[in-house]
């Protein structure tokens, strides 16, 4: 499987913040078995991509080597369009939030790309706008962070003091103190939700840009198309087949057979068997991993036990709630206490 890469502007963006720190980093003791390595990365064009192994080794030793435990929150204060490529460019250029947002789920594969990463998506939930994507791994937490930090940074410079950041709901665990996030965001911060899932008002999506430019805009969204036609296209059944899943939890409130979903994928059910199989996993597996993340959904939403187990395909409330204690440790009862307190 293809390793992850991201945008050249995240190595961009942490010389960015050295230099603002008055720190060379060709000075830097602890840089210097990558000195090469970054020499080469920072030489490349700002809209290139590099592995996000390397970058993710370079964070680590900076943050412990100068101590400074919330690094990606002081880097991202440095944020602008250019670091985020020309869906950084386009964000600044459209002439509304809503519009900037198709852009970054239509074209966030030039910021982020890799047979892992899922597209994003955006939904409509009680008069709130989510910009969603799964968790594949912890060891991608870094970049989780600090791109949700930056897009933040960015939003509120595109959209000053108009935007409503409600909440940021992150799929892992905290990486720091808990009030660093909340000093950043300004907002309620989430951690151990389903998804990571940036929220805001839905009152926000007509909110206008002093700076749209609707020529320019043209010229950016031509050059964003064709990047993309010449990225490669990732076949991962498993991945496709986990958002096939939870988009029918979510949309038919019932729990879907693997022929619908076979027939969804454009496959036969004996080859998505054999593809799920190759990847150590089966339907089965997948279903009870959606299950559980759209239990934990409606949960939130305050849902009763007997409409989420129907919701959710089970016979009876007994059999969801031995599902879920298998699955998280604990039982619904106080997984909604748990809840309750955190309100």
């Amino acid at each position: 499987m293809q390793e992850l890469h991201i945008l050249n502007g995240y190595f961009q963006l942490w010389n960015m913040y050295l230099t603002e720190q008055q720190l060379n980093w060709r000075q830097l003791a602890f840089l210097t078995p990558y000195q090469s390595q970054l020499e080469h990365v920072l030489s490349l064009p700002i809209d290139s991509q590099s592995p996000y192994s390397f970058f993710s080794a370079v964070m680590e030793l900076t943050r412990q080597h100068l101590d400074c435990p919330q690094l990606i929150f002081e880097m991202a204060q440095f944020i602008r369009a250019e670091h985020f490529g020309v869906l950084g460019y386009m964000a600044t250029r459209c002439s509304s939030v809503a519009e900037a947002l198709r852009y970054i789920v239509r074209f966030s594969r030039l910021v982020i790309d890799g047979a892992e990463v899922s597209p994003m998506r955006m939904s409509h939930q009680d008069g709130e706008i989510h910009l969603s994507w799964p968790l594949h791994d912890e060891k991608y937490a870094l970049v989780n962070e600090l791109t949700t930090a930056c897009m933040a940074r960015l939003a509120k410079q595109i959209f000053p003091a108009s935007l409503q950041l409600l909440r940021i709901q992150f799929a892992h665990a905290p990486q720091m103190a808990h009030y660093h996030y909340e000093k950043f965001f300004g907002c309620s911060v989430i951690f151990g939700y389903p998804q990571y899932s940036f929220v805001i008002s839905s009152d926000s999506l007509d909110l206008k840009s002093e700076l749209a430019d609707p020529s320019l805009m043209q010229l950016l969204l031509k050059q964003a198309e064709e990047a993309i036609a010449s990225k490669p296209r990732y076949e991962n059944a498993l991945q496709h087949l986990h958002q096939q899943v939870a988009e029918s939890l979510r949309l038919s409130a019932q729990a879907p057979k693997i022929e619908q979903m076979a027939d969804e994928l454009h496959l036969s059910v004996r080859t998505l068997q054999r593809k799920l199989q190759e990847q150590g996993s089966s339907f089965k597996q997948v279903l009870d991993a959606e299950r559980m993340k759209r239990c934990e959904q409606l949960l939130q939403q305050g849902i009763a036990f007997t409409e989420i187990a129907r919701q959710l395909g089970y016979s009876d409330q007994s059999a969801l709630a031995r599902a879920y204690k298998a699955s998280a440790g604990q039982t619904l009862m106080q997984r909604k206490k748990q809840l309750k307190l955190n309100i």
